[in-house]
């Protein structure tokens, strides 16, 4: 008797995340509040343990929300109704993706890390926004061509690794719409500033600045949107 084909397992972060992660990890939904918006966010039971479990490789720094998502999902929720679908880069958890899908907009939610796919994914179910969010892979060393166009394109915390910067602004070149604004969040870094001397020559840009209560004192958290000319 030939042998029965064997089903192909699901793409990282296609629908059914929250129910795979299930099986690997005891999960927890983690409440986020957002002024009156409530979010919830598939949290691991022991983030070390993952963490080393995965052996050696970049750090899976998308296990947790970190203070400059939450200043970015602010601005998420603030945006306009309507409009073409937004981008979120480096997603992770996707909490600024989330709050804007929470608010009616079209999202992409995008990532490299297959589970960080599936965590993206689960997000998605748990707050039953599959209507709003669609979650894919992406490298920025090769975006797919129909990835383009985008008029908003959201990133927290992408900005810790300097090497990455010329492919970056590069990136943000090729997927924003003329006229697009991408709005980029990331805790007080001296290095940072690299990127937007790179930055500076493709896109104008502004910036604020946000005062967050940390565990050990005030946290600086910088928010910049990079129109295209």
């Amino acid at each position: 008797m030939a042998n029965q084909p064997e089903h192909p397992a699901p793409a990282p972060g296609s629908p059914g995340a929250w129910r795979r992660l299930s099986q690997r990890f005891k999960l927890h939904k983690t409440e986020v509040r957002l002024g009156q918006q409530r979010l919830f966010l598939p949290e691991l039971p022991d983030p070390l343990a993952y963490i080393e479990g995965r052996g050696q490789g970049d750090l899976p720094y998308w296990t947790k929300v970190w203070p400059a998502a939450l200043v970015l999902a602010e601005l998420a929720l603030a945006l306009k109704p309507g409009g073409g679908p937004i981008l979120e880069l480096g997603a992770g958890l996707g909490l600024p993706g989330l709050a804007a899908a929470s608010q009616g907009r079209r999202v992409i939610l995008s990532d490299l890390d297959p589970d960080a796919l599936e965590f993206a994914q689960a997000a998605v179910e748990i707050n039953g926004l599959e209507e709003f969010c669609q979650v894919r892979s992406l490298d920025w060393t090769a975006p797919p061509p129909d990835l383009t166009g985008f008029s908003t394109i959201l990133g927290a915390e992408v900005l810790y690794q300097p090497e990455l910067y010329p492919r970056l602004v590069t990136l943000l070149g090729g997927l924003l719409a003329p006229g697009g604004t991408a709005y980029l969040s990331h805790q007080e870094r001296p290095f940072a500033i690299g990127f937007f001397k790179l930055a500076q020559e493709r896109f104008t840009i502004r910036a604020t600045q946000r005062t967050l209560r940390g565990e050990d004192g005030p946290l600086r958290i910088i928010l910049y949107a990079l129109k295209k000319a």
